[in-house]
């Protein structure tokens, strides 16, 4: 969580100093150009500052490495189409701000969150640079059991064992899944097919997506409301950056716990389905792939963790305690930390479970 703490902190200090009104023009006087150049500058320093913390995080304390020169050409990869994704979102916001007005900048952002939601599986597989190939025999066998067509699984070959994939869209049409989970045994495989089939048909998807569209969506406007800026200059884009850096945090630290209601739920769904010994062998196995975390204590896990421990998932399946309801929002957190790379937060790609690692930048690890 160094990378987090060290953007929070920097984000408040830029706030604080009031440093974006020193460094940048703060009137439209200047033009579009000249003011996308300097954020364009600002965007990508940010980038290089943090690089520490994704060589660490991505290159030496992950059990699986890449050699040097693959995992600097993915982080270079991945690093630059987030600064492209920032400069297109800060060239709309920009220019509708200063020929539409506020409303208007709003339905823009609103439509930049989507389009972002809407292409996550493009984008994962640009960023993470995967490849994509024939299912498995294993999962042919699997996708019966969970009862979702095979010709709706992209499968994707990555090296980094953390990558659980999800859908791919706002509406759950097209699922991606990691070659790397032929390796379970069939039954385990049905029972993670089966969850994520729980998890589209419930809608419990569709509203993880749309919350954390809200989410951000209300911690835009709040930012402008409490400092007074505008994306229409470039002290304003870059005191944005700041205050939804701020906001994201915020999310990191609430809306974990509404997501871990919904993994709980999705597993017990998925159990109704394919048994609950199936879905316990695929929780064992997925998390020693992922955090393998046994247990945790309880605030560390109520505040950073939108998954919860194994133990407790365990404890909680055989509890019985109901499936996916209609309030449930799968993945509500990692689809706002997603997200906010249309709102320039310096923490969604510096998460503990992400940092230094892109091909987890899109599609964080899960359930």
């Amino acid at each position: 969580m160094s990378g987090v703490g060290t953007a929070v902190l920097a984000a408040t200090g830029l706030l604080i100093f009031d440093i974006p009104s020193v460094g940048f023009a703060t009137t439209t006087e200047q033009s579009v150009g000249r003011s996308l150049f300097a954020v364009g500058l600002f965007f990508a320093l940010s980038s290089a500052l943090f690089f520490l913390f994704d060589l660490l995080g991505g290159a030496w304390v992950v059990r699986r490495k890449l050699g040097a020169p693959l995992w600097l050409a993915a982080w270079l990869r991945g690093v630059a189409v987030q600064w492209v994704v920032w400069m297109l979102t800060a060239a709309a916001l920009m220019c509708t701000a200063r020929s539409a007005g506020v409303a208007a900048t709003i339905g823009v952002f609103v439509g930049i969150q989507c389009l972002l939601a809407q292409f996550r599986g493009v984008l994962a597989r640009i960023i993470a640079s995967f490849e994509v190939g024939p299912a498995p025999a294993v999962f042919a066998e699997a996708a019966e059991r969970a009862g979702i067509p095979l010709s709706r699984l992209v499968v994707a070959d990555t090296p980094d064992e953390g990558f659980v994939g999800g859908w791919s869209s706002v509406l759950p049409r097209t699922l991606v899944v990691p070659r790397l989970w032929e390796r379970l045994p069939v039954e385990a495989l049905a029972a993670q097919l089966a969850r994520r089939v729980a998890v589209a048909q419930s809608g419990a998807h569709l509203r993880g997506v749309v919350g954390a569209i809200a989410f951000n969506t209300l911690g835009f406007v709040v930012v402008q409301r409490l400092t007074g800026a505008t994306p229409a200059t470039a002290a304003g884009l870059v005191t944005i950056m700041a205050g939804m850096t701020l906001w994201a945090f915020l999310g990191v630290l609430f809306l974990p716990t509404p997501s871990r209601a919904a993994v709980y739920a999705a597993d017990e769904s998925a159990a109704a389905t394919v048994g609950s010994a199936a879905v316990k062998t695929s929780i064992e196995r997925l998390d020693e792939w992922q955090d393998d975390e046994a247990t945790r204590t309880p605030n560390v896990e109520r505040i950073f963790h939108p998954v919860p421990s194994r133990t407790n998932r365990l404890a909680r399946l055989e509890a019985e305690r109901g499936g996916l309801t209609a309030w449930h929002a799968h993945h509500l957190a990692r689809h706002a930390l997603w997200l906010g790379w249309g709102s320039f937060s310096a923490i969604s790609r510096a998460v503990h479970c992400n940092v230094g690692r892109p091909a987890l930048w899109a599609m964080l690890p899960g359930d």
